[in-house]
C-alpha cells in the first residue's frame, strides 16, 4: 500500500508514468533497513523514488538468522491497470 500511495501521487504529476524501479537495500541484525538506494531505475521522477526510498526505510524484515546483514535488491514495476 505505501509503495502504490507512492506511484499514486506521482502519477497525479504524470499520468503515463510507468517504469521499473529497482532498490538495492540492506537489512539489519534487528530487521530493520540499515541502507537503501536506487540502483537502476526508467523512470524520470525522482520524487517517486525518494518516495519509495523512504517507505522502504521504515519497514521492519523478520531478524536474519545467524546474527548477519542481509543484501537485497528487489524490482519495482510501474504500470497503470488496463495498459
Amino acid at each position: 500500500k505505501e509503495i502504490r500511495y507512492c506511484y499514486e501521487t506521482a502519477m497525479m504529476r504524470a499520468p503515463d508514468l510507468e517504469g521499473k524501479t529497482v532498490v538495492s537495500f540492506t537489512i539489519g541484525r534487528a530487521g530493520s533497513v540499515k541502507t537503501s538506494n536506487v540502483a537502476n531505475t526508467t523512470i524520470q521522477d525522482s520524487r517517486l523514488n525518494d518516495c519509495v526510498l523512504s517507505r522502504l526505510g521504515a519497514w521492519k524484515f523478520p531478524q536474519p538468522k545467524g546474527g548477519i546483514d542481509v543484501a537485497v535488491s528487489y524490482p519495482f514495476l510501474f504500470k497503470t491497470l488496463g495498459k
